[in-house]
Parts: C-alpha cells; structure tokens; sequence
C-alpha cells in the first residue's frame, strides 16, 4: 500500500507551532519533525532520505524543508504551507527573539538591543531574515542558495511551488485554513481533524491586524525611513502572500 505522509513547511514566525500542535494531536506517534544541524536546509534527497529512515511517519514537520517534496514509489507527499503579511513578521521575530534562550546571534542581539536597533542590524547583516523571506523559502532548491537575494524569477518558482501543493493558507485567515485543510486532505488522510487552536500569541483577535494598522505601528516604533525600507525589501513576499490568499479564497469557493 503506498504511504500517504503530510510535510508541513514550517515558516518561522508563520503560525507553525499552532499547526504542529493540531498534527501532533491527530497523527500522534505518527508525527515526526525533520532537522538538520545548524539549521541546514532540508532539500529533496534529505526529506527523501529520512521518510524512507522513518517508515511510520504520516505528517513531518520541519522548518527548512524545500518545496517541492519528494514522491517515491511506495509513497506520496502533500504539502502544507502557511505565508504571512510580511511586515508582521517583523516584530514577531523580535519578541521571540528576545524571549528566547537559544545563544543564537540573532537571539543575542535581540537582548542586546532595542527593537529599532535589531531591525537595522538585521538589515545590515542578514537582510533576507526580514525581506524577502517568504519568497526565498518557497524558491529555493539546494544548499548553495542559503543566502540568495530573491529575485522575480525566484517569484515564480515560489508560486509554481505553491500551486503544487495541497494546501496553502494565511496567518490572517488561519482557521479558514484549517477548515481547508482538513476538507482537501480527507480523500488522502481519512478522519483527518486538525484542531483549531492559536498558540505563541496572546490571542489571535490581537496578534492579527490590518495593513494600516500594522505599518502604523512599525512607523511609531522604527520611523519612517526603516518602515520604506521593509516595504520596498518585501515587493516579492507581499506578492507571494497576495497570492495565497487568492489561493484560499478559490478553494473555499468550491
């Protein structure tokens, strides 16, 4: 019988600890998480590698698995994604940066300094943590492209990867995704119920807000020139999250 194995790409910030819980919580013993040391990328060969390392795995979850998966002869994989308005991720990273006990440099810098000085730092030294990023995840394809700048080609391939998965979805509209979810994956995974709950927020009514509201934010906090310069680094990402959302609303159509 070929196995059917649900891959989770995991966008850091992008409501993926919620979604690892509601797996978890249907697949069990049958949910495994993929990682690579030092945060390497996950490509094709590897998730292929460890599937067939992991016989009883049916849903893996990982935060730098490529797109697209693998598909084998005695398995099949579909794919579940979530973007996000790119500028809200800002400042999440941020908070969970400084929270957190990792001796990161980004977590180390977040305690060090302020939030507008950690936004410039980030843009000096690792500009694609904060632009971009969305479209860099779902483009790349191999180890050698760990720190490209996207491009509009990358553009397309990221949507070409989004169109071949099974589910994609929005932080915004993270319920409606779930129902999506669990709708377009029954045929595949029998009985699948993945749980609405929001996890790492104080709540989803106050960590989802509109566009103004956030750039509103941003601009009180970091200025107006760092907020441009987000906006024009994020041409592509807030495309690809456009995109998404399209995508969804589609979907739910039918």
């Amino acid at each position: 019988m070929e196995r059917k194995i649900l891959i989770h790409h995991h966008i850091f910030k992008n409501a993926g600890t919620s979604l690892q819980y509601a797996l978890k919580k249907f697949f069990g013993e049958s949910y495994y998480e993929c990682e690579l040391p030092q945060s390497q990328m996950v490509t094709k060969d590897d998730l292929e590698k460890f599937i067939l390392n992991n016989p009883s795995a049916l849903a893996i979850s990982g935060h730098h698995i490529c797109l697209p998966t693998p598909q084998g002869q005695q398995y099949q994989t579909f794919s579940i994604i979530l973007l996000r308005n790119p500028l809200a991720r800002v400042e999440s990273i941020y908070k969970f940066e400084k929270r957190q006990k990792a001796q990161t440099q980004g977590a180390i810098k977040a305690k060090e300094l302020n939030f507008q000085e950690y936004v410039k730092w980030r843009l000096n030294q690792t500009p694609t943590m904060f632009c971009n990023y969305q479209t860099y995840y779902c483009s790349r394809q191999n180890k050698s492209e760990g720190s490209k700048i996207p491009k509009d080609r990358d553009l397309k391939l990221a949507i070409e990867n989004l169109q071949s998965s099974a589910v994609v979805g929005i932080v915004e509209r993270y319920k409606e995704t779930l129902e999506l979810a669990n709708q377009v994956l029954s045929e595949n995974f029998p009985g699948i119920h993945l749980e609405y709950t929001y996890l790492n927020a104080t709540s989803a009514q106050n960590s989802i807000k509109e566009e103004t509201q956030i750039k509103n934010k941003l601009e009180a906090d970091l200025g107006s020139e760092i907020v441009k310069q987000l906006e024009e680094g994020n041409a592509l990402d807030k495309k690809l999250w456009k995109v998404a959302d399209k995508m969804i609303t589609d979907k739910l159509k039918k």
